[in-house]
């Protein structure tokens, strides 16, 4: 089973995108949480409606993360140097902040209208 892995510290031409993406996975996490599925002995989760969707999985930022908008796709995970790599085949970089930037005011937009939150226990 995979371990959470902390927020990294984000650097590069997308580090405002992706902070802002970490920001967006948090609160869905902890406001509209799911159940996730089994994917070997990884838990998988996915948001999406309005034609986006986000899919990672329980290590968060140490996995692959799945985005998908509209406007296209991107795949991010951990470099071999430790760094954040965000990759799509059709975009340049422009596109893909764009693609970022919008999908998480879309996703976030979604969820913002729906009618329950994980309630709250203590």
């Amino acid at each position: 089973m995979t371990t959470n892995s902390p927020e990294p510290n984000f650097a590069g031409p997308y580090n405002k995108q992706l902070s802002e993406m970490a920001k967006l996975i948090d609160w869905l996490s902890t406001e509209h949480n799911m159940s996730f599925v089994k994917a070997g002995d990884d838990r998988v989760s996915a948001y999406g409606g309005n034609g986006y969707v986000l899919v990672f999985d329980e290590s968060k930022w140490g996995g692959l993360i799945e985005f998908i908008t509209p406007k296209g796709a991107v795949s991010i995970k951990p470099g071999e140097d430790g760094k954040i790599d965000v990759s799509s085949t059709t975009l340049d970089e422009r596109g893909v902040k764009e693609l970022l930037k919008d999908g998480v005011k879309g996703l976030r937009a979604h969820y913002e209208n729906r009618y329950w939150n994980t309630p709250k226990t203590t």
